[in-house]
């Protein structure tokens, strides 16, 4: 099982780079930039495209994640647990969903039929070129939530999303990019832990 791994990043967040290559090793990263603007859809686009194309999985990961230890070999695990899955190594602290996360820390996950969260996501890398095919065709008015248009192709191509719990990532607080504050809730339910 190969695993291939990018960065979807913003120079605004260039302090965190170096701690990512720390953790990850030297992954290619697609940054954007006030002068470089590719904008949410394009910049995440540019990271899936960043796979090793020798890869069974590939995963991008967001600038302002918080990396779990012991991240790849975590990774491998899940995966060859349920190939064919995508994942999303990133489950937040959302109030109403507490008994089905307590369930899920039960059995070590949870398979649901929507993509959630961006801060990690892994899909099979043969499937990459037909997820951007059809997030390209997914009206503008998406452009800034990644994770959805990501979710609207995995729902059409009928692919569950596994939710390892407890995350093998975390969340940073602080601001959003895209103009929507700092949220509540943007950590993880229960971290794997650095």
């Amino acid at each position: 099982m190969k695993i291939s791994v990018s960065i979807m990043a913003h120079q605004a967040r260039a302090h965190y780079f170096d701690y990512l290559i720390e953790k990850l090793g030297d992954v290619p990263f697609s940054i954007d930039s006030i002068e470089n603007r590719y904008g949410m859809w394009g910049n995440c686009r540019r990271a899936w495209q960043l796979a090793d194309p020798g890869s069974d999985y590939h995963v991008v990961i967001q600038d302002d994640a918080i990396i779990g230890r012991d991240f790849y070999a975590n990774v491998k695990t899940q995966i060859e647990a349920r190939p064919g899955h995508a994942f999303s190594f990133y489950f937040g602290n959302r109030k109403n969903m507490y008994a089905l996360v307590n369930l899920g820390l039960q059995s070590g996950g949870l398979s649901l039929n929507w993509l959630s969260w961006g801060v990690a996501v892994g899909l099979p890398t043969k499937r990459i070129p037909e997820m951007i095919k059809f997030c390209d065709n997914l009206p503008h008015r998406y452009y800034n939530h990644d994770d959805t248009m990501i979710a609207k192709w995995l729902q059409w191509a009928g692919i569950p999303v596994w939710y390892p719990l407890p995350s093998l990532v975390d969340h940073r607080t602080g601001p959003s990019l895209i103009g929507e504050g700092t949220k509540q809730g943007r950590k993880a339910f229960k971290f794997k832990g650095e």
